[in-house]
């Protein structure tokens, strides 16, 4: 069960700030794999899955994103009910703290992509029992 690096952007909750950011990310060459863009009032927060951390990089300094990176998990589940629910009963069980999750497919998909957001502490731990 893989890690991956995710890279999150602290930005303001405006009008056409996902647009430029999704824009600045595809004239750079950047394949996303995730997403996560909350609303948290005026300021927020994105997180980025992608598919070249390398190439991901260059492209937010580039266009003069600032960033941070967090190493989370990323797995890959069956698209079906309980799927998720087995995986994180895992973490729950070993007093693992999920500090966010994000978690999407398609209807027709067999497979479903999950992030999940530990302790950093925890992360070793976390890959073992669920890998």
């Amino acid at each position: 069960m893989p890690t991956a690096t995710q890279l999150n952007l602290p930005l303001d909750n405006e009008i056409g700030t996902l647009a430029r950011l999704c824009r600045d990310l595809a004239q750079g060459g950047v394949n996303l794999l995730a997403i996560a863009a909350p609303e948290s009032g005026g300021e927020g927060g994105i997180r980025l899955l992608v598919m070249n951390r390398d190439v991901a990089v260059r492209a937010l300094s580039k266009a003069g994103y600032l960033f941070a990176e967090e190493q989370v998990l990323f797995l890959e589940l069956t698209n079906r009910p309980g799927a998720l629910a087995k995986a994180v009963e895992k973490l729950a069980k070993a007093k693992i703290d999920i500090r966010y999750a994000y978690v999407t497919a398609s209807p027709r998909a067999k497979k479903t992509a999950a992030v999940i957001a530990v302790p950093e502490a925890d992360l070793a731990r976390a890959v073992k029992l669920l890998g």
